[in-house]
């Protein structure tokens, strides 16, 4: 259905743009050996043979032993880097004990302020696949493999291990692949945390979930802006960056908010070790589509002024990292390649897999890459011959003769330098009072501001609140009156007075900011300011006007179907009307469908959505569909074969179906991720919402019977199969 590690394309080096000349790795004009091997660099080597754009240089800050496997990262309030170690993640073909709980989070500390890491320290050890990290104050919020629980570790000490560990979220188990599970732990300008499944409010070291309007909304990775919109990718569905119209915690629409350059991905690789996607071997062009879009940050740095607001999202099959920049029109966002015909970032070395990006407080972009061989799942790296996906097993073969398996336990993680400036100084907050947080609002780096706030709100620093009141009525920047705003929200100290001052800035941001925040207040009946939105309802600046549309609602305003109407007078290719319709829509199919129906909705964005589309008609790539199309499919027309459908979602399915091949030609099995009734649930939502199914007609006996009668089969079903099957029964 989709994935997080996936495979991309490449063409000639446009090597004008770029300050580096990039190791040929037995590459030359006329091709590659397909005969070599590929031997594994050095990290300086490897920083060397990386593109970046003039006037930029990388850095190492650490590699192995100092850190291996890094597939996500997050900075602390002195600048400390906890690193998620994925210790078992394809350590063989084979992924024997991928889910062994030996992997950890480490705590790199650069010592001497020379930009390199020299201390580390395993603070958790001995965990499974450690997925997000999220410091907060005086605890370390990390989500582990197979289960929606997020835990707080204490290191009480100082001494770089964690002590103590306590429950800040009891979540349930999530065991699906390991590339759909939980991802994210961002803190949000709106003070709540965000997964991609979850935003959460924070509360005496507890979290509180609300979910998203969609069951899932990114795969991995998430990353927000000043303003608190988030940023989400997707692999399975070649998307480096969607759902950014809003600020979080209001719907998300689908639509389409790519520019007409941005969906060709420009490697400058070219190993063929992908599985599939019409690689051109005379061209020696690798796929024409976005594989494996993760890991984004959003550039929010003065040591990169030229780029900031920017989306950076990592692509570790193509081996490059995309810049997107986001052009806004009348209220709606549009994606742009910021690097037209090329890409921000890229290398021809085999082993760069980028995966995960973040802004640091010193200003830098900082990459973590896992360096190695094989970026991919085992449920797509099938290796025995009489396998009907042989483009695969072919892959495999390419990849063992080439000695990319033998390249494990290796990692990097590097830092983007500007050549004419220094990066920034360390920060030191964890001990810092709230008065002192309060000032780091009007720095110019958004790292900083953020954790300031962060800080000042889960410690619930009431001290600050003089300070914050005075940057809140006249503050030096917008980003800095708008920090504050919120921070005073997240203390329970924002009163009507600085929200009506707020209204009336000359900056549109600002009073973006101050109609959010004016929710509270009219849910609450407050007229006074509710008069004061009315008479704004004129508001010139689009992004300002969408968002008093948003803050207008039927929670928070008697006469909104006036607003409604208005709405709707803004054309169907707005955000605005895409999230009313998504709505009332959503609305209409509650009032007819089954409950197990409605509770299926869930399990469907959850997963299936990515491949067979938000429409059950199937998603493409830009170059094939992804999957078959649910709406009127056979096997759920006349009243559906329940048995078969059941049969499919517990073992999966691969090769061609009606002769056409989906996708990577296999949907994994469901099995060990849903019991019996959340697989009938989602059964009766495909029946009901596209194939007009009487309500709950699948049961969870049903998917039972089938369970104990399939108990045996170990590998995903074929259409012959399945036919057969169901002739016979």
């Amino acid at each position: 259905m989709n994935r997080f590690f996936f495979l991309t394309g490449c063409v000639a080096l446009t090597s004008s743009v770029f300050a580096v000349n990039p190791d040929s790795f037995n590459l030359d004009e006329k091709g590659w050996d397909p005969d070599t091997t590929f031997p594994i660099p050095t990290p300086e080597e490897a920083a060397e043979r990386i593109e970046v754009p003039k006037g930029y240089h990388l850095e190492v800050v650490a590699s192995e032993p100092m850190v291996e496997e890094p597939a996500s990262m997050a900075f602390g309030p002195d600048g400390e880097l906890y690193v998620c170690e994925w210790r078992t993640y394809m350590q063989d073909e084979y992924a024997t004990d991928q889910l062994a709980p030996v992997s950890r989070v480490v705590k790199l500390v650069d010592t001497d302020g020379d930009g390199k890491m020299d201390q580390r320290t395993v603070f958790i050890d001995n965990v499974l696949l450690p997925r997000t990290v999220l410091p907060l104050g005086d605890r370390v919020l990390v989500n582990l493999t197979n289960s929606n629980t997020i835990y707080a570790y204490f290191d009480e000490d100082q001494d770089g291990v964690a002590d103590r560990r306590e429950v800040a979220y009891e979540g349930d188990e999530n065991k699906g692949n390991i590339e759909h599970q939980s991802s994210g732990l961002v803190f949000n300008l709106d003070n709540q945390i965000y997964t991609n499944y979850a935003r959460m409010g924070y509360r005496q070291g507890k979290l509180s979930p609300t979910p998203h309007s969609i069951a899932r909304i990114s795969q991995w990775g998430l990353a927000r802006d000043d303003d608190g919109r988030m940023y989400c990718s997707w692999a399975g569905g070649s998307d480096p960056a969607s759902s950014f119209q809003f600020p979080g915690g209001y719907p998300l629409v689908k639509i389409g908010e790519h520019g007409p350059d941005y969906d060709t991905p420009y490697a400058s690789c070219k190993v063929w070790d992908q599985s599939s996607g019409g690689y051109n071997e005379e061209k020696q062009v690798v796929l024409t589509k976005f594989s494996a879009a993760c890991g984004q940050t959003v550039l929010r740095s003065p040591l990169m002024p030229e780029w900031y607001g920017n989306l950076v999202t990592c692509e570790p099959v193509g081996r490059f990292l995309r810049m997107t920049k986001v052009q806004w029109e009348n209220g709606k966002g549009t994606a742009h390649n910021a690097f037209p015909g090329s890409e921000f970032i890229r290398s021809a070395d085999p082993y760069f897999r980028p995966v995960w990006a973040e802004s640091g407080p010193d200003g830098c972009l900082y990459i973590a890459d896992m360096s190695r061989g094989i970026i991919q799942e085992k449920n797509w790296f099938p290796t025995e011959d009489g396998d009907e996906r042989v483009a695969w097993v072919n892959r495999y073969k390419r990849v063992k003769k080439w000695g990319m398996l033998k390249a494990f336990r290796h990692g990097r993680i590097y830092r983007l330098v500007p050549d004419d400036k220094q990066p920034g100084p360390a920060p030191s907050m964890s001990d810092e009072d709230g008065p002192a947080l309060a000032k780091h609002l009007t720095s110019d780096n958004g790292w900083w501001r953020d954790t300031a706030q962060k800080l000042i709100v889960t410690g619930q620093h009431q001290d600050a609140v003089p300070a914050l009141k005075q940057l809140a009525s006249a503050a030096p920047t917008a980003d800095a009156q708008i920090t504050a705003l919120w921070s005073l929200e997240g203390l329970g100290a924002l009163n009507r007075d600085l929200v009506l001052s707020a209204l009336q800035s000359p900056e549109p941001r600002v009073r973006t900011a101050a109609i959010h925040l004016s929710e509270a207040f009219l849910e609450k009946g407050d007229a006074v300011v509710r008069e004061a939105l009315v008479a704004k309802l004129d508001e010139p600046d689009p992004k300002t006007a969408m968002q008093l549309y948003l803050s207008f609602n039927e929670k928070t305003d008697k006469d909104y179907a006036t607003v409604r109407r208005q709405i709707q007078a803004l054309g169907d290719d707005h955000p605005l009307v895409a999230a009313l319709n998504a709505r009332q829509e959503r609305l209409a199919d509650e009032g007819r469908m089954s409950r197990s129906a409605v509770a299926g909705r869930n399990v469907y964005e959850s997963l299936c959505t990515t491949c067979h589309g938000a429409n059950g008609e199937g998603a493409s790539d830009g170059t094939k569909q992804l999957a078959p199309a649910l709406k009127g499919n056979h096997w759920f027309t006349d009243g559906g074969r329940i048995d078969i459908i059941a049969r499919v979602l517990l073992k999966g399915q691969m090769g061609p179906i009606q002769g056409k091949t989906y996708g990577e030609g296999i949907m994994i099995p469901l099995e060990t991720v849903y019991d019996d009734r959340a697989l009938a649930n989602v059964i009766n939502f495909i029946g009901e919402k596209w194939n007009q199914w009487d309500k709950g007609v699948a049961k969870p006996g049903d998917v039972a019977k089938v369970r104990e009668a399939e108990t045996s089969r170990l590998t995903p079903w074929t259409e012959a199969e399945l036919e057969a099957i169901a002739k016979k029964h």
